[in-house]
């Protein structure tokens, strides 16, 4: 498959998880598939051949610097690998949320913009819900056991 065409497949496999975030947080199978390891099951195998199979990286491509990170990304393959740990992560700090929002009850629809954010600009989506959680709740820990 062309590399745009995975580009793009992995950019629309993981909207239907967002969609659920969104619109079906407590629907049964938005706990089954989007809390569970389907994403990882699909894309991980991709984000893998794209790293290790598909093509040799650049020879000069190192983590250690930003001149090797660089270079690095010049190979389309490990762009299209970034861009998928890039989709994998979101959707994962995503779902956390949602189940930290039910679990310490701040109002769903106060967090569908952070997660759209979050979804969009990942950091920044994660710091507006740190910040509306603490707004709501005053907590500040990322603990999965709920208030305290």
């Amino acid at each position: 498959m062309p590399l745009e065409m995975l580009f793009r497949a992995a950019n629309y496999a993981v909207l239907p998880f967002w969609f659920l975030l969104i619109v079906a947080p407590r629907w049964r199978w938005t706990q089954r598939l989007v809390h569970g390891p389907v994403v990882l099951l699909l894309l991980t195998p991709i984000y893998a051949y794209m790293l290790f199979g598909y093509a040799p990286a650049p020879r000069e491509m190192t983590f250690l610097t930003l001149y090797g990170v660089m270079i690095g990304f010049s190979a389309p393959q490990i762009v299209v690998a970034g861009w998928i740990h890039y989709l994998i992560f979101d959707l994962f700090v995503g779902a956390w949320e949602s189940r930290d929002a039910l679990r310490r009850g701040v109002p769903h629809w106060l967090v569908v913009p952070c997660l759209l954010a979050t979804l969009m600009v990942g950091p920044v989506g994660l710091l507006l819900y740190v910040v509306l959680r603490f707004s709501n709740k005053r907590v500040l820990e990322y603990d999965e056991t709920g208030d305290r």
